[in-house]
């Protein structure tokens, strides 16, 4: 599959065919949302690679690299065994900073995402810029590390409970109140992010967004809207701002490093950050009053 999108992206060798791919692909997408995309490819009976193979011949030119693309994402969102190794084949063709694709595969990538930007609205635009100029800052080995560790001790919330434990635990004041009114609001604003609101992106959210964040080079192996790692930091942050507003700071600067992180891994667009992060903070809010009613 890899071979077959790299042959594709090699046949971008002008804006104007840039341009004519990127409006052949929102043609092909237009319409249908993730959900529907990856059913379609749940019932169809070919191997992603045999689809997408497929998709390359359907024309020469804008048609079949088009298709090649639009097949791609699908298959990537679909809830297949294939998925990972498809993402896999993406990531490796449509690399964000990295030059390991061919200089012809850059090339043609490179001119699909200035056409791609010059169609997008002021904002998007916008975010699609921030997430690149982020993204394609140096990564050497141990930012990356710095990076996957904040992903992983950050999932969930749980790192502000544990913190709050082991300020418990070294006689912190006002540490058991803190514990017991931030862990319903925390978890509460992550796993409302995280599963109702996901779930209902997820359906909805226009297929056209998978075929860009592909040309873009976000990770496409993920969910990208709202965002729970920043509903999680962000509630946190803000919960025990409400009781100790003198480290507010140090708490939304905690909060905001997981954020960065995660656009600086190519998993998430800044715009993400920033909803997950508002979304969290609202949610964690609304919790939060009536539990403070019920501890006093």
């Amino acid at each position: 599959m890899a071979q077959v999108l790299s042959a594709e992206l090699e046949r971008v060798d002008s804006p104007e065919a840039a341009d004519a791919i990127v409006r052949e692909v929102e043609a092909l997408a237009a319409g249908t949302t993730q959900g529907q995309r990856a059913d379609n490819v749940v019932s169809a009976p070919e191997t992603a690679s045999q689809a997408v193979q497929t998709a390359a011949q359907q024309g020469p030119g804008p048609s079949g690299t088009a298709a090649a693309l639009t097949e791609a994402a699908a298959q990537v969102v679909a809830p297949t065994p294939e998925s990972p190794a498809v993402a896999k084949a993406v990531a490796d063709v449509l690399p964000p900073r990295e030059a390991v694709a061919p200089p012809a595969t850059r090339r043609g990538q490179k001119l699909l995402r200035e056409a791609l930007l010059r169609r997008m609205k002021p904002l998007q635009a916008l975010d699609t810029r921030a997430f690149l100029a982020i993204n394609c800052l140096p990564h050497p080995p141990l930012a990356n590390l710095l990076a996957d560790t904040i992903t992983i001790i950050t999932t969930g919330g749980w790192i502000w409970l544990i913190g709050l434990e082991a300020a418990r635990l070294a006689g912190v004041q006002d540490r058991r109140r803190a514990l017991k009114l931030a862990a319903p609001c925390i978890i509460g604003a992550t796993w409302f992010v995280d599963v109702p609101v996901k779930a209902m992106f997820r359906r909805r959210r226009p297929f056209i967004d998978v075929v860009w964040a592909l040309v873009v080079g976000r990770l496409p192996d993920c969910w990208s809207f709202p965002i729970g790692h920043s509903a999680a930091a962000f509630s946190g942050a803000w919960i025990l701002t409400t009781l100790w507003p003198w480290r507010a700071p140090l708490f939304f600067a905690l909060a905001a490093s997981v954020g960065f992180s995660r656009v600086y891994a190519g998993a998430h667009y800044p715009g993400d950050v920033i909803s997950g992060a508002t979304i969290g903070a609202v949610v964690a809010e609304a919790i939060r009053r009536p539990v403070a009613r019920l501890l006093r």
